[in-house]
């Protein structure tokens, strides 16, 4: 195909396509914690276009998409469960986007991540990728509420659940022989056999006028800003790891991606996208091009394109199912590259164990990180009084 078409050009296209399960699962859960529909597309799609941008003002071949498990504890844990508004809720990514910004132009990250605790930075993506996992499981309807136990498994005669088993499969086959293009797969699957099944139309018009920009744009609330410290925090955490994680697998200069991550990120809270940041999934098509600022420009031209679609994402809103085994793909690649704890220290194996195991019980990266990171340090000080 390269005979043909440049390879930047099937780069970007691959990294449009790549987020794009992203951007549609972010935008109904937005929409469910309160956003209207409309308002939730335009600005997560707007989010990702000007996220983009800014890699391409840096000459970087990566692609700024909104974070599936970020803006879940965003959405589920402090609008739906605690009853922050969406308002409020924005000002989480858009401060952790300002501390990011101010530690990489201060030139203090590297200080900070010699402070941190090591575990963490194997944790924090092995805790994502165990909630996002159970978070499909749920929205797949494979994992139920039960009067007798915390949870049971869904009847396999609900069609729901058999869309999510097909379209699961296929997504572990492609992610099997380490193919990230299989969260797309698992999407065009569940798509189909909703479309079979009657649950999804083709809609009467395909395109439109962006709209709901107003109702979304500059609506940040920080009237509790301060109740929202800790959950800043662990974005903050999720936002600096991700970044080094990506520049690591690319070759690429750290304080770029995290200056891309707070930029991403600050915009995204501005405009009601929610937390943005580098796509894990761009090191796939970045294919070590001399012209890397074009691979972004790609992307970016097919996210405005994107903007116009809106009638076709409002036809898959009330069935997140469709979404459900692309969500548990994504946090299988957050677990797929994981060496288990790989560290010598005794406190930091309990406390990233712990963090592991209670994430998902409570349902809050941020309760889950807090209390691993409360057990770290009480440890380590009870250690030093008894050397002493």
């Amino acid at each position: 195909m390269e005979k043909y078409v440049s390879k930047e050009i099937i780069a970007g296209i691959i990294n449009f396509a790549l987020i794009l399960v992203n951007i549609m699962v972010v935008t109904i859960m937005w929409q469910k914690a309160g956003v209207p529909f409309n308002g939730a597309y335009t600005a997560v799609v707007l989010s990702s276009v000007l996220g983009t941008m800014v890699a391409v003002y840096y000459k970087t071949a990566v692609a700024v998409a909104p974070g599936i498990v970020v803006n879940s504890v965003l959405c589920y844990d402090l609008v739906i469960c605690q009853g922050y508004t969406w308002q409020e809720a924005m000002t989480v990514p858009f401060l952790a986007g300002l501390l990011i910004l101010f530690l990489v132009y201060a030139n203090l990250h590297h200080k900070l991540i010699s402070i941190l605790p090591k575990y963490l930075e194997t944790v924090i993506p092995a805790s994502l990728g165990i909630l996002l996992i159970y978070r499909g499981l749920v929205m797949g309807r494979l994992v139920i509420g039960d009067p007798f136990q915390v949870s049971a498994m869904g009847s396999l005669n609900d069609p729901l659940v058999i869309i999510t088993i097909v379209s699961f499969v296929a997504v572990m086959i492609f992610l099997s022989s380490k193919k990230t293009q299989g969260l797309a797969v698992g999407l065009l699957v569940a798509l189909v056999m909703a479309f079979i099944n009657g649950y999804v139309e083709i809609p009467a018009y395909i395109f439109s006028v962006p709209e709901g920009f107003t109702d979304t744009a500059a609506q940040i609330n920080f009237d509790r800003f301060f109740e929202l410290l800790a959950s800043v925090a662990v974005v903050f955490l999720v936002l600096l790891f991700d970044g080094l994680a990506v520049a690591k697998t690319m070759g690429e200069n750290e304080a770029k991606l995290l200056r891309i991550n707070g930029l991403g990120a600050l915009l995204g809270g501005l405009f009601s996208g929610g937390a943005m940041s580098v796509a894990e999934v761009s090191a796939v098509g970045g294919y070590g091009s001399d012209n890397p600022a074009k691979i972004s420009k790609v992307t970016v031209i097919l996210l405005i394109l994107l903007l116009f679609c809106g009638p076709m994402m409002m036809g898959l809103k009330d069935y997140p199912v469709i979404f459900a085994a692309s969500v548990i793909g994504a946090g299988c690649y957050l677990l797929s590259d994981l060496k288990f704890l790989p560290i010598n220290d005794n406190i930091s194996v309990l406390a990233g164990v712990f963090t592991l195991m209670l994430v998902p019980l409570w349902g809050s990266l941020t309760s889950g990180i807090g209390f691993g990171l409360v057990l770290y340090y009480t440890l380590k000080m009870v250690n030093g009084i008894r050397k002493r």
